[in-house]
C-alpha cells in the first residue's frame, strides 16, 4: 500500500514527517516519522470545491475535477502545508493542514504553467514564481484568502526569465530574508528587491545542468547526480555533498536527485526516481 507511483513534489516538516504530492493519482501522501508507516494524508476530492464571489457580486464555483494539483510547500513558520494547484486554469494555493481552506488566489492573470517555487517571508504571507506561456512572474500575497498581486516580470526584467523553452518545468528554489528575495533557477541567482521594486543578476554559471533546487536556513542547494551544491545571498558556490565521500547503505548509488529537501538536523532528504524511493544522505 506504500508503493511509491511517482513524487512530484515533496516537503519535510519540522517534525520530520515527509510529504509528497502524487499527481496523476490526485493524492498526497504522507510518511510519518513518528511511527515509520506511510498514509494518505489528503486525498484530492470535494473538500477542494471552492464558491468565490467577484467584486461584481457573481458567484463563481471551482471543482476539484478540474483542479491540476503542481506543488507543495511548507511554512515553517506556522507550522503548515499548503498545495499550489490550477483550477480551471486559475491558481489557487490551499491550506490543507488540517481541513482544505484556501488560503490566496490569483484570478487576473494569464494560466500558470508551472509553479517554480514557493517561500514564506513569515507566517501570514507567500512569495511565489510561475511559469507562464515562456514568461516568468512572481507573485506576493497574504494567507488570508486574498488574491496576490504581480510583483515582477520578465516581460519587464529579462533577469527574471526563468522559462523553459521547450516545455519542462524549470529547476528553481528560492528564499526571502527582509525586503529581498533570492531565486536559483536556469543556472543563474537573481535578487528581487519588493519595495521599490528592483533586479539584479547576482550571479551565473554556465554549462552546468541542476537536478533540483532547494533552500534551508537561507541559503540555496543544487543537485548535479549525487553531488550536493550551497549558495548563500552573495552567489559563491561551494560543494556541500561531494557524491565520492557517500558510502550507501542499500548499495545503490545515486543517479539524479529529484525533489530536494532537509530534516531539522540538517539532512538531506531526496526523492531518487531511479528506485523509486525517498532517501535520506546522513551528514
Amino acid at each position: 500500500m506504500a508503493k511509491i507511483n511517482q513524487i512530484d513534489s515533496m516537503v519535510v516538516d519540522k517534525d520530520n514527517n515527509v510529504y509528497f504530492l502524487d499527481s496523476q493519482k490526485m493524492k498526497i501522501r504522507k510518511f510519518n516519522n513518528s511511527n515509520g508507516t506511510v498514509e494518505t494524508y489528503k486525498t484530492i476530492d470535494k473538500d477542494f470545491n471552492w464558491d468565490y464571489k467577484n467584486a461584481n457580486g457573481q458567484n463563481k464555483h471551482f471543482d476539484y475535477k478540474s483542479l491540476t494539483p503542481m506543488k507543495l510547500a511548507y511554512n515553517n513558520a506556522n507550522n503548515k502545508l499548503y498545495l499550489a494547484a490550477k483550477v480551471s486554469a486559475r491558481s489557487i494555493i490551499y491550506d490543507i493542514t488540517s481541513g482544505v481552506s484556501v488560503a490566496t488566489y490569483d484570478l487576473n492573470h494569464e494560466e500558470a504553467r508551472f509553479y517554480d517555487f514557493i517561500t514564506f517571508p513569515d507566517s501570514r504571507s507567500v512569495l511565489y514564481g510561475v511559469t507562464g506561456t515562456h514568461e516568468s512572474h512572481v507573485y506576493e500575497g497574504q494567507l488570508n484568502q486574498a488574491q496576490v498581486e504581480r510583483v515582477a516580470s520578465s516581460t519587464d526584467y529579462s533577469t527574471l526569465d526563468l522559462s523553459d523553452y521547450y516545455g519542462y518545468a524549470p529547476v528553481a528554489g528560492a528564499f526571502a530574508t527582509n525586503n529581498n528575495l533570492y531565486v536559483f533557477g536556469r543556472s543563474k541567482m537573481y535578487s528581487l528587491q519588493l519595495f521599490p521594486v528592483k533586479v539584479d543578476k547576482v550571479s551565473e554559471y554556465e554549462d552546468i545542468r541542476f537536478d533540483s533546487v532547494a533552500a534551508n536556513n537561507g541559503k540555496l542547494y543544487m543537485t548535479n547526480a549525487g553531488t550536493v551544491y550551497e549558495m548563500g545571498a552573495g552567489g559563491n558556490m561551494i560543494t556541500f555533498v561531494d557524491e565520492s565521500n557517500l558510502k550507501y547503505k542499500d548499495g545503490t548509488p545515486i543517479k539524479k536527485m529529484k525533489q530536494l529537501s532537509f530534516d531539522n538536523n540538517g539532512n538531506v532528504i531526496f526523492y531518487d526516481d531511479e528506485s523509486k524511493s525517498i532517501r535520506r544522505i546522513n551528514l
